[in-house]
């Protein structure tokens, strides 16, 4: 039995189970992921995905991190990742993450599913922050983060290199309270 489970108007966000690894791959795999994100490698195996899995259990047994399965709730179709990364209990923050299939973009999916991951963090896990990185490169992750309310922090110039070359990383962030007084909980 999964012990996180989260369902919002249009989706199921959960746990992966093994049942899931071929859709997962699938949109995994597509190149649209790969060259929006900085943690997804170009070629993406059934032995990766199986080894991802694993991993996923295990930070979330032990709170390094929370990546959970978006699902449509009207049908069940897999429709990317969304979680909580880089969880730091000392210090009461995470990093938000996510990816959605690329016929699945620009409908308020990713958005809908990274606002639970708030709730997560906030209300659940009572963190202080929320911090969501996207290469600059990349407006519809960073519209998603706005939409979430986060603010602006800054530029990481040349932070990531990738296929050789040098990509810019936009942070931004949001608070406990902005979120509470943003989101009218």
């Amino acid at each position: 039995m999964n012990e996180f489970e989260f369902t919002t108007e249009r989706l199921i966000i959960r746990e992966y189970k093994k049942s899931d690894l071929d859709d997962y791959i699938a949109v995994t795999s597509q190149p649209q992921i790969y060259e929006t994100t900085y943690g997804i490698p170009q070629k993406y195996t059934k032995k990766y995905g199986k080894r991802y899995f694993r991993i996923i259990r295990e930070n979330i047994r032990n709170i390094y991190a929370f990546e959970f399965g978006m699902f449509l709730k009207s049908n069940g179709r897999y429709l990317g990742n969304v979680g909580l990364i880089n969880i730091s209990l000392a210090h009461k923050h995470a990093d938000i993450s996510y990816y959605i299939d690329k016929d699945f973009r620009n409908m308020g999916f990713t958005t809908e599913a990274a606002y639970e991951m708030l709730h997560l963090a906030f209300e659940f896990m009572d963190f202080e922050k929320v911090t969501g990185i996207c290469m600059s490169n990349n407006p519809a992750s960073r519209r998603v983060m706005e939409k979430l309310g986060m603010k602006y922090e800054g530029t990481l110039r040349n932070e990531l290199l990738k296929d050789g070359v040098y990509y810019d990383l936009d942070r931004l962030s949001i608070l406990k309270e902005e979120f509470f007084t943003d989101s009218n909980c």
